[in-house]
């Protein structure tokens, strides 16, 4: 009769077990990142006897969750590719709408300047030409600086978004130690198995933290998972989290880098989910755009003031520039140890390209200069550049060479009288009726001066806003595809893990009858007991 009723009484615990995970499933089939989880079961050890073994009943011998790593960390990579591109499309549209719309963009203004000069060309001594074509350039210089301070604007959203990215980095971080610690302390406590819902908890957390940026795990063996960041900076050694803080751009103050409070800068490490997505933004289409918009500034303003200067005005004086803008800034780094400074100045605009260069000192007077994102190695000459090394440089002192600088943000018209346009050639003889400098400064538009005399300044702006069109589609295409592997990716995982209420359903009821037919089984061994001891009792 023992025998009996402890094979009844360990059915009923471990259905009693099987239908509570059974009732847990249908309770979390819609709860985000659960896996589903399963009771295995094994025939107890079984009692020797002369005629053989009799059976002793059944044991829950763990309860796991249906999980598959490949399929969780297919879905953490397509996650964090999904966010990136989703960010860097979102602002690359942003970027797209300034430069590129039909009323207020650079192309429409550049337009009306030419259109002026032609008016001035067609009539040189009208005065109320000159006048229109002095308030085109004045509006040329104003859409400049509004389409540089739109693009600026956008910059300090990106800065924005970077600082909250690193708060919540550092939440994320914090909550995946905290979950390891009780993880750790949970399997500690076992004897087999594991702590299924915490383990589900980290793995959301792991989740979110890939849609913020890219990280890396190494499991341990206490349960614990080691998380990376960057190119193998530590985040999360199992129960520590490592903090990232914002710290002022050596060159910018103004400016955050990202660095780890035991590991230094590391923004330039970083990649994958939207903080990934707002730097490769920043480098790939920000910066760039902003550069291609200052040469174009640069460009208008040294070809009209080449023409300007070569000519005569209405009273016959030579003319004088007709916009002012601001040479290359050369920003030291805060980090330079000795006293050196830096200048430079455009020398053949043919050759400058839309990049930033770093310049680094060798601490003999030399100095290299490196493309700034990329690193290569370039001549000052081959990019259009004259650098001056002043000073007491320190080797390893470095400076930020911006070619365009502020000339998109700063450019300004110099005339103030509409007399001050030199329509007139400068040489020969003067008359008010001269055009020959007026038409000279109409072909400006179409003369070849940009990357090495191939592109006129109306197809530098059309080649702009093509070329950021282009991002814009590109990064679309790659959001629909990540979108899908997204897709793809979850369904693997739910596959796996998903909880199937039909399923679960079949098994409540199958455990339900189970735990009947055990009780039935403890009830009949109980009425068999009694008959037994009435006997012995007559």
């Amino acid at each position: 009769m023992a025998d009996m009723m402890g094979s009844a009484l360990s059915a009923l615990t471990s259905y009693q077990r099987a239908l509570a995970t059974t009732s847990h499933n249908i309770a979390n089939a819609n709860t985000d990142g659960y896996s589903r989880q399963n009771v295995n079961m094994a025939a107890r050890m079984a009692t020797n006897t002369a005629i053989g073994a009799i059976g002793s009943g059944v044991e829950v011998t763990s309860i796991r969750r249906a999980y598959d790593q490949f399929a969780v960390d297919q879905l953490r990579t397509s996650t964090s590719g999904l966010f990136r591109e989703q960010t860097f499309a979102g602002l690359a549209t942003q970027v797209e709408s300034v430069v590129s719309d039909p009323v207020t963009g650079i192309n429409s203004a550049l337009g009306r300047f030419f259109n002026a000069a032609q008016d001035v060309a067609t009539d040189p001594s009208s005065l109320s030409a000159r006048r229109v074509l002095i308030g085109e350039g004045q509006a040329l210089a104003t859409r400049l600086n509004d389409i540089d301070s739109q693009l600026e604007a956008i910059d300090q959203d990106v800065d924005a978004r970077m600082r909250a990215s690193v708060d919540e980095i550092n939440e994320y971080a914090k909550r995946i130690a905290q979950l390891n610690q009780a993880i750790v302390d949970a399997q500690a406590s076992m004897t087999s198995g594991s702590p299924n819902d915490l383990m589900d908890a980290r793995d959301q957390a792991l989740l979110g933290l890939n849609e913020l940026v890219k990280v890396s795990t190494v499991p341990q063996n206490d349960g614990a998972v080691n998380v990376f960041i960057g190119s193998g900076q530590s985040l999360v050694l199992s129960t520590t989290p490592q903090k990232l803080t914002i710290t002022p751009n050596a060159f910018n103050p103004t400016k955050p880098d990202i660095s780890l409070s035991n590991g230094g800068v590391i923004t330039s490490t970083l990649n994958g989910g939207s903080l990934g997505g707002l730097l490769e933004f920043r480098d790939e289409v920000l910066t760039p755009t902003r550069n291609q918009v200052g040469m174009i500034a640069l460009a208008v303003a040294t070809q009209v003031n080449a023409v300007q200067t070569a000519g005569r005005d209405l009273t016959g004086a030579a003319g004088v520039d007709f916009f002012s803008v601001p040479g290359p800034q050369a920003l030291p780094s805060t980090l330079n140890t000795g006293t050196g400074s830096v200048t430079a100045s455009i020398s053949d605009l043919g050759k400058l390209q839309p990049d930033n260069y770093r310049l680094i000192a060798d601490g003999a007077g030399g100095f290299s200069l490196f493309t700034e994102p990329g690193g290569q190695a370039v001549n000052a000459a081959d990019v259009g550049l004259s650098i001056s090394l002043g000073g007491a440089a320190a080797a390893g002192d470095t400076f930020m060479i911006r070619p365009a600088g502020k000339a998109a943000s700063d450019i300004r018209v110099n005339l103030t009288q509409s007399t001050q346009i030199a329509a007139a050639s400068g040489s020969g003889v003067f008359g008010p009726g001269d055009n020959s400098n007026a038409l000279a400064l109409v072909g400006v538009e179409n003369s070849k001066v940009l990357f090495n005399g191939t592109v006129s300044l109306a197809e530098g702006v059309q080649n702009l806003i093509s070329e950021v069109a282009s991002q814009v589609r590109s990064a679309e295409i790659a959001t629909t595809a990540q979108n899908q592997l997204v897709e793809q990716a979850m369904s693997r995982r739910d596959a796996v893990s998903g909880v199937n209420l039909d399923e679960e359903a079949a098994n409540l009821m199958k455990y339900q009858q189970a735990y009947q037919a055990a009780a039935q089984i403890a009830s009949t061994a109980n009425t068999i007991f009694q008959t037994i001891i009435d006997t012995f009792r007559r």
